[in-house]
């Protein structure tokens, strides 16, 4: 059985990126509601701001909302998901959080996700750890999906950082991946957006598909 993930790297805004999902981390206790969910809360009219002033969202980590865009958004769809505290927000939580976005798109049946990068991450870890931890995150829930299938992760960085975001992904060491995932990796990054293509990447305990 295999598996396949495409990393690419887009200059678009949350509002802009073409994706069937985009992302959104929900930190606990932050009102007014700050990045990339105050982007899309602006956007959808307060959606999200009275989602949490009624209760139904709080940021609790594991939390999550599916928010229909109706046209606020270019995707269709926005996924709200529960960062916890900010303060307790490390490595760790970021990779979790990647891993969470990734199965919860899997089982909406989803195949084009995307997600601000570096977005809410970590202030303290570096770029090079960041793209680690997001490689492992996605590439652990997508190995566990069945059946096989194919995900495309958009990651939306500021325009003067695609380049760099796709040397950081090339570069990046993320540890064991599983045996049937393969990962497609941006080569090079032009214009707007740099599209997986030309070389793939495949780290250790990974095949890639042609």
């Amino acid at each position: 059985m295999s598996l396949e993930l495409t990393l690419q790297v887009d200059a678009s805004p949350l509002e802009r990126a073409r994706a069937d999902l985009v992302v959104a981390p929900l930190f606990a206790g932050e009102r007014p509601l700050r990045g990339s969910a105050s982007r899309a809360d602006w956007r959808l009219c307060g959606t999200l701001s009275a989602l949490v002033a009624g209760g139904r969202l709080a940021g609790r980590s594991g939390e999550a909302a599916l928010v229909a865009s109706f046209g606020g958004l270019r995707a269709p769809l926005l996924l709200v998901l529960g960062a916890g505290p900010r303060a307790a927000f490390d490595l760790g939580a970021y990779r979790a959080l990647v891993g969470d976005a990734v199965r919860r798109t899997l089982a909406l049946r989803v195949r084009h996700l995307a997600l601000p990068f570096p977005g809410e991450a970590p202030d303290s870890e570096p770029p090079e750890r960041l793209a680690a931890a997001l490689l492992a995150g996605a590439a652990q829930a997508v190995g566990a999906a069945t059946p096989p299938l194919e995900l495309s992760f958009k990651l939306l960085v500021a325009r003067e950082e695609l380049a760099r975001t796709a040397e950081l992904l090339r570069r990046a060491r993320p540890g064991p991946i599983p045996d049937q995932v393969a990962l497609r990796l941006p080569t090079r990054a032009t214009g707007a957006s740099s599209e997986a293509a030309g070389r793939d990447f495949a780290p250790r305990g990974t095949q890639l598909i042609k």
